[in-house]
């Protein structure tokens, strides 16, 4: 978030992180009770309503943290004010594409209270839809939506953060709730043919949640990071190097339980390579061995996943918090800080080169309402799509403005409307085949009174 001290965006940070602890539960609770636990199992029973009592409480957590988050961006909007922020609510909510998707969130979660309540398996499965649509809003919230709302990036992000909380989710399912059940079978042989068989069906969904994390995340390094050096030298090319590290060593630990402790439940079950298995395994846990050790051996490697996996989710709200290094180019040149008027000595503005120290254009306040006016007679949605306004759909293939205002500052966009070559954007739907902006030339249709209402109206657009 774009001008925040660093406390707050700790907290803003603290809060994100919550939110996709909540959501992992939730998705991952859900993808366990329909895919994964066997449907008869009466020894499961207890472990159910342990998992349906987390779902609830992850739904709860999603409840808080979006209403913290709607009230955040009231405050960005109204100029940091607290005094202001109820009367910024009605805009944030029904003026912003932030505000529509929220609404979308808050219906989904809405629902899945009222699900929670049907018991059947038809009903958890509608839930896990609805947990689904609740990641949607997440992404197109974040950094992947700069591309448009309906963009082969959001689909990208959205498969990510699905994979992701299905299997991390998972793995908070089987360290909170199931793994108390396991030893709850009247034998030893049961409660070891119990938790291979939860186990076996599990560490297949994690297999290929892996391979689509994998992949969408190669993906999404390589929008939002151009360049390797960014990797250390940005906050957000930093959290993405070690969510990368955190995510390989969960691969490895996963790749241990699947191929090393998993076959040591299943001893009637012929397996190839068994002898280098064998021995693989006492290099890692000593000569210990047997249903008993394997189950106890199993349930804390996962519950080591799980934490290693919050930590992980704490990188992930970093880098939602933080700007990429696409972004950082024109943020830095234009980045605005509501400080008051600079005021300096004429000797001084010489000696700095004409202009104060630090300084960065800033338009005078507009009318938001008169620059949509601007907006619709220039006709630019004709390029540029809105959520949430009823402009007619784009035919062209500019970027989608939903997000604008809470990404640039207003000294920015002016120079971007008035100036659009000052900087090119390397991304589909801003320059042409010549490498110049694609934005036409307004400078003869636009009063100086037109262009700050349309700035005020641009900056509404997203808190």
């Amino acid at each position: 978030m774009i001008g925040l001290p660093l406390h707050e965006l700790l907290l803003a940070t603290a809060g994100r992180w919550l939110g996709l602890l909540g959501l992992a539960v939730l998705v991952g609770g859900l993808v366990l009770d329909v895919l994964i636990l066997p449907r008869e199992a009466p020894e499961l029973a207890g472990a159910r309503d342990r998992l349906a009592r987390w779902i609830g409480l992850a739904v709860a957590v999603l409840i808080v943290t979006s209403a913290i988050d709607l009230l955040a961006r009231a405050r960005i909007m109204s100029g940091g004010d607290l005094a202001q922020v109820p009367a910024a609510l009605p805009l944030v909510l029904t003026r912003t594409h932030f505000g529509s998707i929220w609404i979308a969130r808050m219906v989904a979660l809405a629902l899945l209270l009222a699900v929670a309540l049907w018991r059947s398996r038809a009903g958890r499965a509608v839930a896990l839809v609805l947990a689904l649509a609740v990641a949607l809003t997440n992404t197109l919230t974040g950094h992947a939506a700069d591309w448009g709302d309906r963009s082969f990036t959001v689909l990208v992000d959205w498969l990510h953060a699905a994979a992701a909380t299905a299997w991390t989710g998972g793995l908070f399912g089987l360290a909170l709730a199931i793994g108390p059940a396991w030893g709850a079978a009247s034998n030893a042989a049961t409660a070891a043919e119990l938790v291979a068989a939860v186990a076996r069906r599990f560490s297949r969904l994690a297999g290929c949640c892996l391979l689509i994390v994998i992949a969408s995340g190669i993906y999404n390094a390589w929008i939002q990071v151009p360049s390797l050096r960014a990797l250390w030298t940005t906050t957000y090319g930093v959290a993405l190097l070690l969510k990368v590290v955190l995510a390989l060593g969960l691969a490895v630990v996963a790749a241990v339980n699947r191929y090393l402790v998993l076959p040591a439940l299943e001893a009637s079950r012929p397996r190839r390579l068994g002898r280098l298995r064998r021995l693989c395994r006492i290099a890692l846990f000593g000569t210990a061995s047997g249903p008993g050790v394997a189950r106890t051996r199993l349930s804390r490697l996962v519950a080591r996943e799980a934490v290693v996996a919050v930590v992980v989710f704490g990188c992930t709200a970093v880098l939602g918090e933080s700007t990429p290094k696409r972004h950082e180019a024109h943020m830095a040149r234009v980045m605005e800080q509501d400080n008051g008027p600079a005021r300096v000595t004429m000797e001084e503005l010489h000696a700095a080169g004409g202009v104060p120290k630090g300084w960065r254009f800033t338009p005078p306040d507009g009318d938001a309402a008169k620059g949509r006016a601007v907006f619709a007679r220039l006709e630019c949605y004709t390029c540029h799509a809105v959520a949430g306004e009823k402009f007619p759909r784009p035919s062209g293939v500019g970027p989608a403005l939903g997000d604008v205002g809470r990404h640039h500052p207003a000294g920015y966009l002016f120079e971007s409307v008035i100036n659009p070559n000052a900087v090119i954007v390397e991304a589909p739907g801003y320059t042409g085949r010549d490498g110049r902006s694609i934005m036409p030339d307004y400078r003869d249709r636009l009063s100086t009174r037109d262009l700050i209402d349309l700035i005020a109206y641009l900056k509404s657009l997203g808190g």
